[in-house]
């Protein structure tokens, strides 16, 4: 049975300094396993898509069944959100390195001045544009988020109010949508580029197709709503900071990396254990 939250508790737990919005993913045409993961699978190729986390992390798993190599062309692949494409391959180079300097100063009590001398040590790398697989192994990869948004163009009599049980059995009211394919808020596709064999062989392109069919929207942060969804592929969430969250951006900044580095171990633990 359900236990409810006392009005008073209530109000001190809606105080909040984001609002969140919680997301289920489906899809039509890909099969899902028992962790919830999309899975693409042929004689060549198995592919796992798991988007759990913040922002809709793409962990895409390519598993390379063949006796020959496979190559994939992320220059030539893309995200397609609403039909507006995105490459894979990321334009802006990172770049790591330091400053490394002395300075002088020279002078008397009547006049004095000084000097600065410094070099940079620094290193600029682009993601390799292509990947190659070996037979019978795999690549995990996270090319990108879906979105980092809010998803707003919802209207209001989409939602309606539930209980929502969480983890210390207490109930929360919240605001879910639920949607067809047809009438989703947001609708991706998931474009690949290989070829198999030899990297100068005619490219195959393989595309996938993903939408949203439910949104959870609440104040409620994960770690008091969404810690059984830890390893659910097919669900991912985006915070947005509100009112006087918005004056606190060192703060939510930190409780932002704290999520995602826990979120980034719990999928790499579901990635390795996908191709098992």
């Amino acid at each position: 049975m359900l236990k409810t939250i006392p009005l008073s508790c209530l109000i001190l737990l809606c105080f909040s300094c984001a609002r969140y919005q919680y997301t289920t993913l489906s899809s039509s045409s890909v099969a899902m396993n028992d962790r919830l993961e999309f899975v693409s699978e042929n004689d060549s190729l198995r592919i796992v898509y798991n988007f759990n986390g913040q922002n809709a992390p793409i962990n895409i798993n390519i598993q390379n069944k063949l006796h020959v190599p496979v190559y994939i062309d992320w220059q030539r692949s893309a995200l397609v959100v609403n039909d507006k494409a995105i490459s894979y391959m990321p334009a802006e180079m990172t770049i790591q390195g330091g400053f490394y300097g002395h300075s002088y100063n020279y002078g008397n009590r009547g006049s004095s001045f000084g000097s600065t001398a410094g070099s940079i040590h620094a290193t600029a790398s682009l993601p390799p544009t292509m990947d190659f697989i070996p037979p019978q192994s795999f690549i995990a990869k996270n090319p990108m988020g879906v979105t980092n948004k809010l998803i707003e163009n919802v209207p209001d009599t989409a939602f309606h109010k539930i209980n929502y049980a969480m983890v210390d059995g207490y109930s929360v009211p919240v605001k879910v949508a639920t949607f067809s394919e047809a009438s989703s808020p947001l609708r991706f596709r998931s474009y690949l580029t290989l070829m198999i064999g030899d990297s100068t062989t005619k490219p195959v392109a393989i595309e996938h197709s993903f939408y949203v069919s439910e949104l959870l929207t609440t104040t409620h942060d994960p770690q008091s709503i969404w810690l059984t969804s830890a390893y659910r592929g097919n669900q991912f969430y985006v915070r947005e900071p509100t009112g006087y969250g918005k004056t606190m951006t060192g703060f939510g900044v930190i409780l932002g990396s704290a999520v995602v580095v826990a979120t980034a171990e719990s999928m790499s633990q579901v990635g390795n254990r996908a191709v098992k």
